[in-house]
């Protein structure tokens, strides 16, 4: 165990935790994608269309270092802006096949690395921990 985890509270166990497995999820595509570019398709993925603002709000990013993530990934293919409907002036970011394929990639190296860590630490333990986060414990 890495002894500067020892003396670390709740929170700085957690966060410690979080950047580790980003960095390994990241380290193990193939893809040029950084932890904000992963994290928008991941939640573009699961609300299929939305605006720079509202993946600014769910990312917790200003707008405009959300806009800069966003342009870059349409530069390279990952998403595009598609016009809303009855609405000239807003426009929604969706994925395309190159970031579907991207997300499906990152999904099968989490599955992966969720193996690794049940094998440390056991399935009851993962399914506890995975329960446990899910709970309404903090407050907004």
């Amino acid at each position: 165990m890495n002894h500067y985890l020892e003396d670390l509270n709740l929170i700085d166990l957690l966060s410690e935790k979080h950047l580790a497995l980003r960095k390994k999820v990241i380290d193990s595509i193939s893809e040029d994608l950084n932890k904000t570019e992963t994290h928008i398709l991941a939640i573009l993925e699961v609300h299929q269309r939305l605006s720079i603002s509202e993946v600014s709000r769910i990312i917790n990013l200003s707008r405009q270092g959300t806009h800069k993530s966003i342009h870059g990934l349409i530069d390279r293919g990952y998403v595009k802006s598609v016009d809303v409907k009855d609405n000239h002036r807003d426009r929604h970011i969706s994925l395309t096949a190159k970031g579907l394929e991207s997300n499906t990639n990152m999904m099968i190296i989490k599955k992966q690395l969720e193996q690794e860590i049940i094998s440390k630490l056991g399935e009851k333990n993962v399914e506890l921990i995975k329960a446990l986060l899910k709970e309404e414990w903090l407050q907004d």
